[in-house]
């Protein structure tokens, strides 16, 4: 007998922990898990918010699936997978991250179930692969032209129940014809839609219009406060002598050297508004500082100015008027200004004063003015409005709808089922099983609206056999035909989620070995009852 004397062989660093085969990916489908279960509760009008308190005691209360991922940062590495898919979802579509999770969440569910079943992860992945692309499918045959009316029913959908519009349809309405209005060859350019939010007044109170404002007030009350055909000179330059000379070292040694020297930047300041002056300037925008007494010859030319403008305005007030941003008012021409029809400060709030600039020389620029009591409310209803302005461009990309409150769902879910009778193998489990997750979701809208589900899910699954527009209408809460109730979703931001989700599925269950070289906190291992899924 030959007695093995090798010493064993160690691989990794000191601290370093290795989970692998079933138990890596029975904690991964943990942290999935447990992360749909948190966002669940948020889906849909009926859906509840969530208190986000951070460690300094700031507290935020959202039901914005992304924003609840990203305040809580999650540890885990499959956890920030789905965060980043949350981020790809809010990012590229503006709505959807907590449908998308929640999917995830239930398609990893069912994926636990298959494996308990002695199901190959490589054969759920396949099926799960087969089963998004046929519903992808469903969702094109579906789908309905989405003209105006259907592109407000889309906004009207997306804002509902992330906020506390008392005018929802009204602001719906008027949301879209502006973003029609702004559309250029068939796109729009969300850089150029500026959300603005002020605390006081009702919701009913925001104002959607077609120009840019910059949020501050003119510098002197004796400039000129209201300019009609506006000639806009926008500047990243100081205006002040002072500033501009701060690493120069000059001695002065009697009073009269002073005195000039005083004089002297008085004409330098003089020259300089005479050069905006000769360039036919009316209204000025400078990103950098204006001394008093620069401030004081411009008044003198009578040009509308603001100071410290924000880079993202410049910008913006640069598309707008097809002005130039100049970075030397040496070098500035009448052929660096921009041109709008009409630039004057008002009055938003108490003492509070915008400048805005309207009929500008190019069309395109859209600002809103949310009004709110109070900044949860306000910061509601921004997202609320991002939501719906993502919704409608990526609608408005192929011009199709699809039926809300889960009515896709339950016919991809529907046509699945069918679809799986064609195999004989493993794979039709598997296939059903993703029909089984997608009928989830039309549950999780039901349950927040307090309804049986197995009464609305029953029911539901009946009445799709009359016509793939019947969906969960929370608010009334009752299975009606989404299209009449005017309750329908993004086309494309819909296949996004489940593509997205299906993809993100099955990354997680193809790892079947998780090594890490620091401490890693576990995904809801501090909750009562709930386990800790790296144990």
């Amino acid at each position: 007998m030959v007695q093995n004397n090798q010493q064993p062989l160690i691989v990794l660093a000191d601290g370093s922990t290795r989970t692998s085969g079933s138990q890596a990916t029975k904690n991964n489908i943990m942290a999935a898990k447990l992360l749909s279960n948190v966002l669940k509760t948020t889906l849909g009008p009926r859906g509840m918010d969530k208190m986000l308190i951070n460690s300094i005691g700031d507290v935020k209360i959202t039901n914005d699936g992304y924003t609840v991922l990203k305040e809580t940062e999650p540890d885990h590495p499959a956890a920030k997978m789905i965060v980043d898919l949350a981020k790809m979802q809010e990012e590229e579509y503006g709505d959807g991250t907590t449908t998308a999770v929640v999917l995830v969440g239930e398609i990893l569910k069912e994926a636990e179930k298959l494996i308990e079943q002695g199901i190959p992860t490589s054969t759920i992945v396949k099926g799960f692969e087969e089963s998004k692309n046929k519903t992808l499918e469903v969702l094109d045959e579906i789908a309905i032209p989405a003209q105006e009316e259907e592109l407000i029913n889309v906004a009207r959908t997306s804002m509902s129940g992330k906020g506390s519009f008392t005018n929802l349809d009204k602001m719906a309405k008027e949301l879209v014809e502006a973003l029609l209005n702004v559309e250029e060859d068939g796109q729009i350019d969300q850089d150029m839609i500026k959300i603005r939010k002020i605390h006081g007044e009702g919701t009913e109170d925001t104002e959607i219009s077609e120009c840019v404002t910059v949020d501050k007030n003119v510098l002197e009350s004796e400039m000129p406060k209201d300019v009609k055909d506006a000639k806009i000179a926008l500047l990243q330059y100081p205006m002040d002598a002072r500033e501009l000379q701060n690493d120069a070292k000059i001695k002065l040694t009697t009073p009269g050297e002073y005195q000039a020297y005083l004089d002297k930047e008085a004409q330098m300041l003089q020259d300089e508004v005479q050069k905006l002056v000769d360039a036919g300037v009316t209204v000025l925008f400078n990103n950098k500082k204006i001394s008093d007494l620069c401030q004081h010859y411009l008044t003198k030319a009578g040009i509308l100015t603001a100071k410290r403008v924000k880079a993202g305005d410049l910008e913006r007030l640069s598309k707008a008027t097809g002005a130039n941003i100049v970075n030397d008012i040496k070098e500035l021409t009448s052929d660096d200004l921009g041109e709008a029809g009409h630039v004057y400060e008002r009055e938003v709030f108490e003492d509070r004063e915008y400048i805005f600039i309207e009929d500008c020389k190019y069309a395109g620029v859209l600002n809103i003015i949310i009004r709110g009591s109070t900044k949860h409310i306000t910061d509601q209803l921004e997202q609320a409005i991002n939501d719906a302005i993502g919704a409608v461009i990526k609608t408005r990309q192929d011009d199709k709808a699809l039926p809300g409150g889960g009515a896709a769902d339950i016919a991809a879910s529907k046509a699945l089922r069918k679809y799986a009778n064609k195999f004989t193998d493993k794979e039709q489990l598997v296939i059903k099983a993703y029909a089984d997750a997608l009928e989830q979701l039309p549950v999780a809208l039901a349950k927040n609206a307090g309804m049986d589900t197995i009464d609305v899910l029953t029911k539901l699954l009946a009445k799709q056999n009359e016509s793939t527009n019947m969906g969960v209408n929370v608010i009334k809460r009752d299975v009606s035909d989404m299209k009449a109730d005017k309750i329908l979703d993004s086309q494309n931001s819909k296949k996004a989620i489940v593509e997205s989700a299906t993809e993100i599925a099955g990354e997680i269950l193809r790892i079947d070995d998780v090594v890490s070289t620091k401490p890693m906190t576990p995904v809801g291992g501090d909750m009562p009852g709930t386990p800790n899924p790296y144990m």
